[in-house]
């Protein structure tokens, strides 16, 4: 084959790797549009078909994934759920592998993501208020209220009634207040979320490629020692009588202790597998952590641990 062919060749590879990357986003992200629950899931995979591609095919394929996608998803769902997907994917689909092909290890890669992640949604959100002239809290304040209304009139015709009808308006509000205070950290843990599947998914997937990624093992986890000073300054401020600062302090102490919990995770994961029924005990883990949330506050305080005991390192038994 002569190098015409050769690059002829290349580049029908290439398009083709495109194409069903394209085809692949777009179908994550209209499942994640037409069918709720699974969607859930899906959605947190729509920037892997356009990381994928960039790993293995570069750059230019992979950007017409992205763009393809989100024409078509434009197209069909509307401007709305066009910019979704690209608020959802774009960073993460550009950026991470772009930080992995670099040799930065996948735990930083993770970080810096996140964080270009939540500064580019920030700046979007305040340029698009200021130009539109929306006010984000109260929109989100109608939203949720509008949804918590629904919610109760399905709890209504549902047969609830008297005081358990009472005790559902009490909760919701509860939440709904909640949700009006922690929605930048929970957009902010959504974004993590997205990161972490993707890397994960890269790791398997890329395992066997020429050149494999730097993407550490899940078991090595471990956030910066400095991260404790934030959960010891966020605790102080979250005494402050000013709502608006006690606000902020709450939102960074929520999305801290999801590092801790993930950090947590790999400790548990590491002295799980060194018992004889790990795979036993490992599920066991995974549906006590369904049924009993609460589990997830003493997993994170294992997380915060890990940095002054060592529980990842085996201990030595000294002969007597």
């Amino acid at each position: 084959m002569d190098v015409t062919s050769q690059a002829g060749h290349a580049t029908a590879v290439r398009l083709k790797a495109a194409l069903l990357g394209m085809v692949g986003s777009f179908i994550l992200f209209a499942a994640y549009l037409a069918v709720p629950p699974v969607g859930m899931l899906t959605g947190i995979f729509t920037p892997f078909p356009a990381a994928y591609t960039r790993i293995m095919y570069g750059r230019l394929p992979a950007f017409i994934v992205m763009l393809g996608a989100a024409t078509a998803i434009t197209l069909l769902f509307g401007v709305f759920a066009g910019t979704l997907f690209l608020g959802m994917s774009a960073i993460t689909g550009f950026v991470l592998p772009e930080l992995l092909l670099r040799g930065i290890s996948g735990s930083r890669s993770l970080f810096v993501t996140t964080a270009i992640n939540v500064v580019v949604l920030a700046v979007a959100v305040v340029l698009y208020s200021a130009t539109s002239g929306l006010d984000l809290q109260q929109f989100l304040s109608a939203e949720i209220s509008n949804s918590l209304k629904q919610a109760i009139q399905m709890y209504e015709k549902g047969g609830v009634k008297g005081e358990d009808l009472e005790l559902v308006k009490q909760t919701m509000q509860t939440v709904a207040a909640l949700l009006q205070r922690l929605y930048p950290a929970l957009i902010t843990i959504m974004l993590i979320i997205i990161s972490i599947c993707n890397l994960a998914l890269l790791k398997k997937t890329t395992a066997t490629s020429t050149s494999p990624l730097a993407i550490d093992e899940f078991n090595n986890f471990k956030n910066p020692d400095l991260m404790v000073w934030v959960v010891i300054a966020s605790g102080f401020i979250l005494l402050a009588p000013d709502q608006l600062i006690s606000t902020i302090a709450l939102n960074i102490l929520l999305v801290v202790s999801v590092l801790y919990f993930f950090q947590g995770m790999a400790v548990v994961k590491t002295v799980i597998e060194r018992q004889a029924l790990a795979g036993i005990l490992r599920i066991g883990l995974y549906v006590m952590l369904i049924f009993q949330p609460y589990l997830a506050a003493f997993v994170a305080a294992i997380g915060l641990c890990d940095l002054w005991v060592d529980f990842r390192t085996p201990k030595k038994q000294e002969n007597l």
